[in-house]
């Protein structure tokens, strides 16, 4: 292609872009805002995927002794229970101990522990697993080698809410694509029937152009260049506004007194928002297709 028809096809795109501007921008804007709901399904699948892998890595199991245990017996519980596979260190945690955490935790509700008589917590062993053995087809058998000993009373993990909430997210990434396809289709759709308008307003031009001989491919060309202009101006608008909102909102949940702030909270990734501009670039270059083949008859 040479350059003389390189400098043609970008004017008319400029050309095409400034006699409608209004109906362009409505495309960009209508793929911007396509593509802001996909990522942030996209940013919340990440962060909670991320919260998740942080909770994982620091699971403790924590054993609950018995009351009648005696105090020779506690030494040689804990070496039994170090010689487990998975286990990494263990910590004795006595009554007073656990106690002392309880009034930490309830220092603004201190008045409800206020009528105990005697200390009705358990004393306990907290056990850290090794690397690689938060995975629970590691650590359900752990928990069933401990439960073994007779000294132990109950063992605890946070291994059924922590299986639920990852049942959740699973179901969360079905109902994500699903939206996310509807969404895609739909944006398709909108700017399949906007560039159909802006073709309508241009029909003679085009049909002129047939008739001196102007190829399929030569009255194509800037309609699929503009087109992938707006979809990539979409997915950068849709880009910067997750960026601000993120930057928006990091301050407010990152907080010492809610959950996520247990794990950072991260924005895309570069690949994530590489796949955003060039989904907007194929929308873009999809309605631009589809609009052309039904209104040329290709």
């Amino acid at each position: 292609m040479s350059l003389t028809t390189l400098s043609f096809i970008f004017q008319r795109v400029r050309r095409n872009i400034s006699t409608s501007p209004y109906l362009h921008l409505a495309t960009t804007a209508t793929i911007a805002f396509s593509l802001l709901i996909i990522g942030t399904f996209g940013l919340l699948y990440v962060n909670i995927n991320h919260l998740i892998r942080s909770w994982q890595d620091n699971i403790r199991v924590v054993a609950y002794l018995s009351d009648e245990l005696p105090e020779g017996r506690r030494a040689p519980l804990q070496e039994g229970l170090a010689k487990l596979y998975g286990v990494g260190n263990i910590r004795y945690v006595s009554k007073d101990e656990a106690l002392d955490r309880l009034k930490r935790q309830m220092k603004h509700r201190l008045s409800l522990l206020e009528g105990l008589r005697a200390n009705p917590l358990p004393a306990s062993f907290e056990i850290r697993l090794v690397q690689g053995w938060q995975s629970w087809d590691r650590i359900d058998p752990l928990v069933d080698q401990i439960k073994a000993f007779p000294e132990i009373e109950e063992v605890e993990c946070g291994q059924a809410w922590l299986r639920r909430f990852s049942q959740f997210i699973a179901i969360f990434r079905l109902a994500s694509l699903i939206i996310g396809l509807l969404i895609v289709a739909t944006t398709v759709f909108v700017c399949t029937n906007t560039i159909k308008l802006t073709l309508y307003t241009k029909r003679q031009e085009l049909n002129i152009m047939r008739l001196v001989g102007a190829t399929d491919t030569f009255i194509r060309t800037p309609f699929y260049i503009q087109n992938l202009i707006e979809g990539l101006l979409g997915g950068l608008v849709a880009v910067g506004v997750l960026f601000g909102m993120h930057r928006l909102l990091i301050s407010h949940v990152q907080s010492p007194h809610l959950l996520l702030s247990r794990g950072e909270i991260t924005f895309l990734s570069l690949t994530a928002c590489g796949i955003l501009l060039s989904l907007g670039m194929l929308i873009g270059w999809s309605g631009s297709y589809l609009s052309l083949k039904q209104f040329l008859r290709l």
